[in-house]
């Protein structure tokens, strides 16, 4: 059976710019590779969540692997199990991170640096200082992860239905902690904003250095990605598949652990083409091991739109496309390899959106699968590609179908009801 590789151009989405003569990066950039690739795929525009809906990478994700939006379990969960902080299904986790935050006339405080928002040596002693805390019946702990980052968990009936207090700006005001509107349980919710209010409150304190003026920047946490752990089926369940992410970044660590997959880190590397070409080995090192599923991932363009520079983000895709040479002709990958290049969403390089629910572009070379009249890898391009616009949930069966093992709808061979049709299913015996 034909295995699969999703090369994964983290944010690859953008929008025109002045600076690129209204051009987005990826129409800028001088990439013949990808370009040869898609003269020889069947091409599309994808959005992970539907048009206009800007997904977080881990939420993308999740939809593309298949998984409906209902099972999401929060991000913070598998920021969890990335950096080994062990979850039970009855508490609430978030993320936090450590920032400097400015105190105003108003009693609102303004952040001003998020990453790295405090120096790193400083960071455990801190973390020590709020590592735990109860208000009422809910016990709230910090655990420091790497760097400014840390998992805090509620124990004794937290609800994820709160606010975020991170709104992912420097220059902005840090959030409150309330209760969603539309909470399933608005007590609970309510009780935990009351806890993580009163948390904070005593981490403002806490994380004060004294003598301190009552205007000077402090270190403070913001939270965000609330989540609660539950039962998910396996990917190869799921798919049929055995399935392994190649990346640099923990939160597919988190993912993998999460979905039962194999997580292969590469280390990032300054030269682009350099850093391609390692992800490209160990996904044919993958596939060499028995993976029939690998998801080779950069994280380059969304950190080049997060800067937002379009000409930098125009370069950075340049240099990916150099490591991708070959491609077109699966050079060092199994001869019938499903070969599949896109982004999970945009990540625009001159506005304040953290990401947008600007479509990707989508190429997939397959034995199966008849090439269209495309010949350039780009937003506009692809649009007119035979594969039309895609939503997340169809990535998967598109792939599935082109391998051939996509689910019979409507048939039910297995008692997990996933995307593929599957060959181990339980025979009857007279």
């Amino acid at each position: 059976m034909a295995p699969i590789l999703v090369i994964m151009l983290d944010g690859l989405g953008d929008r025109p710019w002045p600076s690129l003569g209204g051009l987005t990066p990826l129409q800028a950039a001088h990439t013949p590779n990808l370009d040869a690739f898609a003269a020889r795929s069947a091409t599309g525009i994808l959005a992970s969540l539907g048009p206009g809906r800007a997904p977080g990478t881990e939420l993308a994700h999740f939809a593309l692997f298949g998984y409906p939006l209902s099972e999401y379990p929060g991000r913070a969960v598998f920021e969890a199990a990335g950096r080994g902080v062990p979850l039970s299904p009855h508490q609430v986790a978030l993320h936090a991170i450590f920032a400097t935050v400015k105190p105003q006339p108003d009693g609102s405080l303004t952040i001003v640096e998020r990453y790295p928002g405090v120096p790193a040596e400083q960071i455990a002693g801190l973390a020590a200082r709020v590592a735990d805390f109860s208000h009422a019946d809910l016990r709230i702990e910090l655990h420091h992860t790497v760097g400014e980052q840390a998992i805090i968990t509620i124990d004794g009936g937290a609800s994820t239905d709160i606010t975020d207090t991170d709104p992912h700006n420097n220059g902005w005001p840090v959030g409150s902690v309330q209760p969603l509107d539309d909470a399933r349980d608005p007590a609970a919710a309510q009780r935990t904003a009351e806890a993580l209010t009163a948390y904070l409150r005593f981490a403002y304190d806490a994380l004060g250095t004294p003598g301190a003026p009552p205007d000077a920047e402090r270190p403070f946490l913001l939270l965000k990605w609330t989540g609660q752990k539950r039962v998910l089926a396996p990917f190869s369940a799921h798919t049929g598949m055995r399935g392994t992410i190649v990346s640099s970044a923990g939160i597919f660590e988190g993912i993998s652990r999460e979905l039962g997959m194999e997580h292969r880190r590469v280390p990032s590397l300054p030269d682009l083409a350099a850093d391609t070409r390692a992800r490209m080995a160990e996904a044919s090192a993958a596939f060499a091991d028995g993976a029939e599923f690998v998801l080779a991932h950069s994280k380059q363009p969304d950190e080049a739109g997060h800067d937002k520079d379009p000409l930098r983000k125009r370069d950075v895709i340049a240099g990916i496309d150099v490591g991708l040479e070959g491609l077109a002709d699966r050079a060092g990958l199994p001869a019938d390899t499903i070969i599949i290049v896109t982004g999970d969403h945009g990540t625009p390089a001159g506005t304040t959106l953290i990401h947008s629910g600007d479509p990707v572009p989508v190429a997939i070379l397959a034995d199966a699968v008849q090439p269209d009249d495309v010949t350039a890898f780009d937003e506009r391009t692809c649009g007119h590609g035979c594969l039309g616009h895609l939503q997340g949930e169809d990535f998967m069966p598109v792939l599935l179908n082109a391998r051939g093992t996509v689910r019979y709808m409507g048939g039910k061979l297995a008692p997990h009801t996933g995307l593929h049709w599957p060959t181990d299913y339980e025979p009857f015996r007279p």
